[in-house]
């Protein structure tokens, strides 16, 4: 079969309604929602207080998935946040956007997610066959007393799992699509399943005689909103492949927004499962909460099943990533071979689909090249911190995009937001008080300052300067051409 790469949604629509919100659900639910609710329950030691943060977060996700549902509608392409500023507010602001969603968030995430199934699940499902040293160093190249590269066991199943998925993808948006069912329906099937379970036959944790109090309950609750926050990650995938939808106008609503009310509802289930078995004098030392519950109910089998299923769901994450992110580079090369962006590095490179599979396999090639480079490196924590505050702030300016194309261009669209423009305005109000929060913590939040506090200011630093240096270079180009 033949692929117009000039046209995204020429790729092939292969992606159905069922698809389409394992995607969503599959990217969101990781392992947020096992090492959260310590945290919350440190922050708010209340039945309703720890439960009513899960709830707001879910309301936000929600705010946010009604304006991508309806920008996605508009601009049913490749590429997310990448294709939607662009439209909105040209191309230099999207490149800045694209480079730093493919290098920093989606090759940076990979990573993130890939390294700890190696550093803490695979040695507990590997330990009746093998026994594993997650920290034992296989290689490491070091010069001038810095280590460089460093090949530990974790990093090697890191390396491994990155390998394994981006080749699944490349062999068929179809075949990863239906891994990704596999991924995630089982996980959500097992920890709903287990949640009803435990409310249903499991005794109680005895509750406190009395709570103990919360001192500034308002600066508590924002705290554990911030720990909640980036559980709810990953709900607007589904826009990076709108190209590959079946029926978009139809699929992208229904998956951004039934994906977030499914994963809104189960953790609100596995919240309340770890709460009622652990208590809330229990659960805050409980550093990852659902093998807390398993040792409860079933003592070490236990823990090793919901181990398996956490493995599951976050290799779900990681195929999720790498099929969303591998289209957010093949986005910015087709915009190249159109000739609408100029005087960057060659990108055509990145345009051509597989002429087999129909899969962007060398954008997919390049983001786990690049995924692999921060395993070896070490780098993806840094990534993270850099990375985490821009992030943030392109969500925001993809909820200013969606006011301004109202504005210009009318709501004539497949979907309209929901409650336009209060749960919009709700989303970027949110977003622009946790991007404060985020550099209050990162910046006045410590009596000790470091190199590392001022991470969050650079990852902004890199977002602006690569939009100053596009845009100079657009001038540029311009000027030649008029003479």
């Amino acid at each position: 079969m033949a692929h117009d790469t000039n046209h995204p949604e020429e790729a092939g629509r292969v992606i159905g309604s069922a698809g389409a919100l394992a995607i969503v659900v599959g990217s969101m639910l990781g392992i947020g929602i096992f090492l959260s609710p310590a945290q919350v329950a440190t922050q708010l030691p209340s039945t309703w207080g720890y439960l009513a943060v899960w709830l707001v977060c879910g309301l936000i996700a929600f705010a946010g998935a009604v304006a991508y549902a309806e920008l996605g509608t508009r601009f049913p392409r490749a590429g997310g946040d990448y294709v939607l500023l662009r439209h909105a507010f040209g191309p230099s602001l999207s490149f800045a956007a694209g480079w730093l969603l493919f290098v920093g968030v989606f090759a940076g995430s990979v990573a993130t997610m890939a390294v700890p199934i190696g550093q803490f699940q695979a040695p507990v499902l590997l330990a009746p066959w093998l026994e594993l040293s997650p920290d034992e160093s296989l290689f490491s190249v070091s010069l001038f007393g810095i280590t460089w590269l460093q090949l530990t066991q974790a990093r090697a199943i890191g390396v491994a799992l990155i390998v394994l998925l981006t080749v699944l993808n490349i062999l068929g948006t179809r075949l990863s699509t239906a891994a990704q069912l596999v991924l995630t329906a089982l996980p959500v099937l097992f920890f709903a399943a287990m949640a009803l379970y435990i409310f249903a036959f499991v005794e109680p944790a005895a509750a406190p005689a009395q709570p103990p109090p919360v001192e500034e309950p308002v600066i508590a609750f924002g705290r554990a909103l911030l720990a909640v926050y980036f559980a709810f990650a990953g709900w607007n995938a589904i826009a990076y492949v709108g190209g590959e939808l079946r029926q978009p106008k139809r699929t992208i609503p229904l998956s951004l927004l039934g994906g977030t009310v499914l994963i809104t509802l189960l953790y609100l289930l596995m919240a309340g499962a770890f709460l009622y078995v652990l208590g809330i004098d229990a659960l805050p030392r409980a550093f990852e909460a659902g093998t807390a519950t398993a040792q409860i109910l079933g003592g070490g089998r236990a823990a090793f099943w919901v181990t398996a299923l956490i493995a599951l769901a976050l290799l779900g994450s990681v195929n999720a990533t790498i099929l969303a992110g591998g289209r957010v580079g093949w986005a910015m090369a087709l915009d190249d071979e159109r000739g609408n962006v100029h005087d960057e590095a060659p990108r055509s490179w990145l345009a051509e689909l597989h002429p087999r599979w129909g899969t962007p396999h060398r954008s997919l090639l390049l983001l786990a090249a690049l995924a692999i480079v921060f395993v070896l490196t070490g780098s993806f924590q840094i990534l993270l911190e850099l990375t985490s505050v821009a992030m943030l702030l392109m969500s925001a300016l993809t909820m200013l995009a969606l006011f301004k194309l109202r504005r210009r261009d009318g709501d004539d669209a497949p979907y309209r937001a929901t409650l336009y423009p209060y749960l919009p305005l709700l989303f970027l109000l949110v977003s622009i008080g946790v991007i404060a929060a985020q550099l209050y913590r990162a910046l006045a939040g410590s009596d000790k300052l470091s190199v590392a506090s001022f991470y969050p200011l650079m990852g902004l630093g890199v977002f602006g300067l690569s939009f100053g240096l596009h845009w100079l270079a657009r001038r540029g180009s311009a000027r030649i051409d008029s003479h």
